[in-house]
């Protein structure tokens, strides 16, 4: 008599195990949402941003286009947008924006708070500022309006730089997202969840269906011993017709 050495797991299978377990995945899954919510909501810090748009203006720099025949009015802007972003993120700019706000902040604590950004086809670039209170956010924002500017007029002079949107009063925190982060809390649950129904079925040695034996081998199944619950149901149930 030939062995079989493997056991072939169906889809089925696998989704009878998925159905067997469903009660413990669907906990599990909850569970972890709802951790996630409450972990989002109480213990993470909230952070708040405000942005203000800069719009890099060249009109009065006609003698350095005029030199740049390869470049376009355009392609200046936005390669001085580049240049003036590096200007900015400076220490001598940080502690000149300290200074604008009374030192509220250092200027290494408003680095990490001020973030710069363009978009290469634009003369605008973003300054946003990030911090645990939105009040804070603005007047940083609004400082950076100020400050950005006259630093940049003394380092090139024919060049300004204009405000396009101010800056505006979070109403919202930014981060942390509690539906984004309930979601990914409810994935994983659900992998997990899944992952250990699977893994128990397959661990499990113990035959409890007849198809189970011819999988092993090719040995004919005399009898079954039937469910003891089943058994006691239908006596119960026979015994309620005998009495009627």
């Amino acid at each position: 008599m030939e062995e079989k050495d493997e056991i072939i797991i169906s889809l089925s299978d696998v989704w009878n195990i998925i159905k067997k377990n469903a009660a413990f995945i669907i906990v599990v899954t909850l569970i972890c949402a709802i951790g996630s919510f409450f972990i989002t909501r109480y213990f993470i810090p909230k952070l708040y941003t405000s942005s203000i748009q800069l719009y890099v203006d060249t009109s009065n720099d006609d003698e350095n286009k005029n030199n740049l025949n390869i470049l376009s009015e355009q392609t200046y802007a936005q390669n001085l947008v580049a240049t003036y972003i590096k200007m900015l993120n400076t220490n001598t700019f940080y502690t000149e924006l300290s200074e604008h706000i009374n030192n509220k902040y250092t200027a290494k604590q408003l680095s990490e708070m001020v973030s710069f950004s363009s978009d290469e086809k634009t003369e605008i670039f973003d300054a946003k500022v990030t911090t645990p209170s939105p009040n804070d956010s603005k007047l940083i924002a609004d400082a950076v309006g100020k400050v950005a500017p006259e630093a940049i007029s003394r380092l090139n002079p024919k060049a300004t730089l204009k405000i396009v949107d101010y800056a505006q009063l979070p109403t919202a925190p930014s981060s942390p997202n509690e539906i984004k982060n309930v979601i990914i809390a409810m994935i994983a649950g659900l992998v997990i969840s899944v992952g250990i129904s699977l893994l128990r079925a397959f661990l499990d040695k113990k035959m409890r269906y007849n198809e189970e034996m011819t999988m092993i081998g090719d040995i004919p199944i005399l009898a079954a011993i039937p469910k003891f619950d089943a058994v006691n149901k239908s006596n119960k149930k026979k015994d309620k017709r005998e009495s009627v």
